[in-house]
């Protein structure tokens, strides 16, 4: 007995045949359903669409050449089958997550023979499984920057399993440090000295520079300590701007202002005195 028919494609016949004056044989064709023929379809093949799961399908067949036709076959019926469902296509979202972000994956499948379809996710983080179900979400609290995830879904309706498809990989974006100290502002004595402290929620290393700083100020660029020995005859406000960076294109910016006021004038002498 024939396989049963899938809806994946349209339906065809193989045909053996020969004319004893060797001459070209062409077909007719009448196809059949449940033994009822299909109104205008005559084809060598039928198309998908006019079918259901549990049809049967047959074709009748009339050889002819040039001059006249041969006797009609009738091809023995063929049932249609359950047509496994498919998944055509499989996204993560959102695109630009980052560790501790969601991620979503977004399949799209279709069922030919109109039945329930159940997914089935497996997600890998850099190439290992850490998590499989129907649960179309993966919580990415534990994951760090440049760890790359790919979901893998399987299709299934209640009779057979489908195709799997994979996600493109999606690899984490890293995230950028805080600046978590507080410029002092009060300005006194010789020198001006300010820790600046920054966290990275990636543990990258950081490094700090001065984008903006009034001249003598420095900074260390592992530590962020900044010193700046007051000048004694120079007033007015500076602007200061720091940068954090965590040598991952990550950076985060901290500006404040620092004022060197004159000092008061010394007071008049009685005269006299």
């Amino acid at each position: 007995m024939s396989d049963p028919i899938l809806l994946t494609a349209p339906v065809a016949v193989q045909i053996d045949a020969e004319d004893p004056e060797r001459e070209a044989v062409s077909f007719q064709y009448q196809w059949y359903v449940n033994d009822v023929a299909l109104a205008d379809q005559t084809h060598p093949t039928l198309a998908p669409e006019f079918l259901r799961r549990g049809q049967m399908v047959s074709v009748e067949i009339v050889p002819a050449d040039g001059t006249q036709k041969g006797k009609a076959f009738r091809t023995e019926t063929v049932p249609v089958g359950n047509t496994p469902p498919h998944i055509t296509s499989v996204v993560l979202a959102p695109p630009t997550a980052q560790p501790g972000e969601r991620l979503e994956a977004q399949a799209e499948a279709s069922d030919f023979d109109h039945d329930r379809t159940d997914l089935v996710y497996r997600w890998f983080r850099n190439a290992t499984v850490v998590k499989e179900g129907e649960d179309p979400f993966l919580d990415t609290t534990e994951f760090v920057a440049r760890d790359q995830v790919v979901v893998e879904v399987i299709v299934h309706d209640p009779a057979s399993t489908g195709n799997s498809v994979r996600s493109a990989p999606l690899t984490l974006r890293n995230r950028v440090p805080r600046i978590v100290s507080t410029p002092p502002t009060a300005v006194g004595g010789d020198q001006y000295v300010y820790a600046v402290s920054a966290v990275d929620p990636d543990g990258d290393r950081m490094s700090f520079q001065l984008e903006k700083a009034p001249s003598g100020m420095t900074i260390n660029e592992q530590s962020g300590h900044i010193v700046w020995p007051l000048p004694s005859h120079q007033y007015g406000t500076f602007h200061v701007k720091v940068v954090a960076q965590d040598g991952q294109g990550g950076a985060a910016y901290q500006e404040f202002d620092l004022t060197l006021s004159a000092p008061d004038p010394a007071p008049a002498k009685p005269a006299g005195a």
